[in-house]
């Protein structure tokens, strides 16, 4: 039975307490290990820019480049070259991360005061440097190690090296915990522990939390750090199993972990950018180095895998440590390594649960990082990295495209469904047409207007021209959305002189129209139309918030939602944002809340939300706060916060509920 040990252990009276002087003049010595890629460059210079004291930092980069990445080497770091240590080695020679870091110990590391071990994409928060220092003298030890996955940024898709920087940084606030995840993966290709980040809901007064682990992603420590417990040289080609063969290791040299409770630094979790170190292993050599380098930490955590092997442990200094032992590990984490077993402490990071968010809310964003990914293979295989992924794991990659985006679906031209879809629509567009062919007078004092019957023919055309493209028949579909578009013309030519200023009718048919365009693909097109339809949809909703204007308000923020699916226009999004406070405001004034609520806290003992979002309002406030939340700015973040704050049917819906619980999950709307 596991006894957890304290949090804090006495192992290290001998070290020397951080200082004033220390936080005031101490050099910073950066490691990185850069593999063919080009936001290395733009990482370098951002950490010189951002750092309060530039002069105290010196960057140590093993450069693992091919001839053709000249894209590595493009931005102008002329200023700070004097204080930039390389070291160069052939791609083809590279063997992954733990040997890369291992070489910049070993030959450019010169005894600076502290050591800072990031990724080769990163951007930072002003002062860094001066956070990074502060944060660890707070630390209750005398060997404290800051440890984190940081936050993160994203780049757009057209995103080219050498252009000016345009990382968009997340806007979470909230610190995050490093936790167990579990042993192994779905292919079993090693016993390792993997590492997860958690948000957590406080920021313990800006004292550093102790840690359970330890990342390789970002580690802010004393120098010292670098002889006494260096990188393993090794462990050739090993990713998973660096970070936990550290963390025991640092801990049992007599190492206290922390996580910062500050924003310091942000990373790029997309590979889609710059390749990865596993195209160059490929001979059964480079298999055999890394096999025996898993069986190296198997030795250290005692591990019999696979099949009941014994290995021996590395030899001294790349083993464990004598200070405390790999069972006080154990202890002290909550795993047991031998028989592979996560107790529910490590799976919070060693705080108190209830300062986590819902397991379902993690759960629920993790799916959803999971199907992206799968739709976008360069984004974990890295640049041009499908091939060497399908090599090394078939079961991961299967069905996955050649290129950096996986294949659309084949043409299904002879599914019944599709031709049942056909038929119901072309039925639907004859009515239409004998309605609009035979309307009389009678017929329009009705309500059976031809300028409606003009809009649904374009609605009905639209439908039509999707059936085709799903078909696969181009041609057919391009016909389809072509008569589409003459009716939405028609509609406006025909409406009559008292729809000139009707808000609710030409949000319509600029609505309709922007449907066309996106059935064609033509985004260009549809995003100019959909300007036009979401003023007109929030006027419609000032002068009347009835069912109609809050369907035509859902059906415009809906394509307004697609539009950034299908593009990846973040960017593009800003010019709506007007828009939705303006439909926001139209529902306000009819939304029955006496006074603004606060946003919801959900904890653990927050069910799941059941079922999906309740009616057109509940839909229409989930899709304006999904599209606040793409834009990553921070001001429109504030308009999120409106949604929950001033309706209380977003404060009510599952759907809108399992959102709030995946913002949460990822460290905003904390209110901290």
């Amino acid at each position: 039975k596991f006894q957890f040990l304290p949090l804090f252990s006495a192992c290290s009276a001998m070290a020397k307490e951080i200082s004033t002087a220390d936080v005031v003049s101490g050099s910073i010595f950066v490691s990185i290990a850069s593999y063919r890629d080009n936001q290395c460059q733009y990482t370098i210079a951002d950490l010189f820019q951002k750092a309060k004291h530039p002069e105290r930092v010196v960057v140590g980069v093993c450069f693992q480049v091919a001839p053709e990445d000249g894209d590595s080497f493009l931005i102008d770091l002329g200023e700070w070259s004097n204080q930039i240590r390389t070291y160069f080695i052939g791609h083809t020679e590279a063997m992954g991360p733990c040997y890369a870091r291992a070489l910049v110990q070993q030959h450019l590391f010169q005894d600076e005061d502290f050591y800072f071990q990031i990724d080769s994409h990163f951007r930072f928060a002003q002062d860094w440097d001066v956070t990074c220092l502060e944060q660890l003298r707070a630390c209750k030890s005398e060997k404290p190690i800051l440890t984190a996955y940081a936050s993160s940024y994203t780049l757009p898709k057209d995103y080219k090296a050498g252009e000016p920087d345009r990382a968009v940084l997340a806007t979470a606030k909230g610190m995050t915990v490093l936790c167990a995840d579990s042993f192994g993966d779905q292919n079993k290709d090693d016993p390792f522990l993997r590492i997860k980040t958690r948000s957590c809901r406080t920021d313990f007064g800006h004292i550093p939390p102790p840690a359970l682990f330890w990342t390789a992603r970002f580690a802010f420590s004393r120098g010292s750090v670098v002889r006494e417990v260096p990188y393993d040289p090794h462990l050739e080609y090993i990713f998973f199993g660096e970070e936990i063969s550290m963390s025991a290791r640092l801990w049992t040299y007599g190492w206290d972990l922390f996580n910062p409770t500050k924003v310091v630094a942000y990373h790029l979790g997309s590979r889609a950018h710059r390749h990865w170190f596993r195209e160059v292993q490929t001979a059964p050599v480079h298999v055999d180095r890394e096999r025996n380098a898993k069986f190296r930490i198997c030795g250290m955590f005692g591990s019999t895998w696979p099949s009941g092997q014994v290995h021996a442990p590395p030899p001294e200094p790349f083993g464990l440590g004598r200070a405390r032992s790999l069972l006080e590990y154990e202890h002290f984490t909550g795993v047991d390594f031998r028989r592979q077993v996560v107790h529910d402490r490590a799976k919070n990071g060693g705080v108190d649960p209830t300062l986590l968010p819902p397991q379902w809310a993690e759960e629920e964003r993790d799916k959803m990082m999971k199907e992206q990914q799968l739709q976008d293979v360069a984004s974990w295989a890295g640049k041009g990295n499908t091939e060497a992924l399908r090599r090394q794991f078939p079961a991961a990659s299967s069905g996955m495209a050649g290129g950096a985006v996986a294949a659309p679906p084949a043409p299904q031209r002879a599914l019944p469904e599709t031709a049942r879809a056909r038929e119901l629509t072309l039925v639907r567009i004859q009515a239409l047409q004998a309605r609009l062919h035979g309307a009389t007078a009678a017929d329009e004092a009705a309500g059976a207007a031809p300028e409606e019957a003009h809009l649904e023919l374009c609605r009905a055309f639209c439908a039509l021209g999707q059936v085709e493209a799903a078909a696969g028949d181009e041609k057919r579909a391009a016909e389809a959305f072509a008569r589409a578009l003459e009716h939405a013309k028609s509609a406006q030519e025909a409406a009559p002189t008292g729809r000139e200023g009707d808000p609710s009718w030409h949000g319509a048919v600029a609505q309709a129209t922007a449907a066309v365009h996106m059935g064609a693909r033509r985004y260009v097109e549809a995003k100019a139309a959909l300007k036009e339809a979401l003023p007109l949809a929030a006027k419609a909703l000032a002068a009347r918030c009835d069912e109609a204007s809050e369907q035509l308000a859902h059906d415009v923020v809906e394509c307004v939602h697609a539009a950034h699916e299908q593009t990846d226009d973040r960017k593009g999004l800003e010019v709506f944002v007007r828009g939705l406070q303006n439909v926001l405001n139209g529902l306000k004034r009819d939304a029955g809340d006496l006074a603004p609520a606060a946003v919801p806290l959900l904890t653990g003992s927050d069910a799941a939300p059941l079922g999906t979002a309740g009616g057109v309002r509940a839909k229409l406030l989930e899709r304006i706060a999904l599209i606040c939340v793409a834009t990553g700015r921070e001001k429109d973040h504030e308009l999120v916060k409106k949604v929950f704050t001033d309706f209380r049917v977003a404060r009510e819906s599952p759907g809108l509920r399992r959102l709030l619980g995946m913002l949460q999950s990822s460290g905003t709307f904390l209110d901290l």
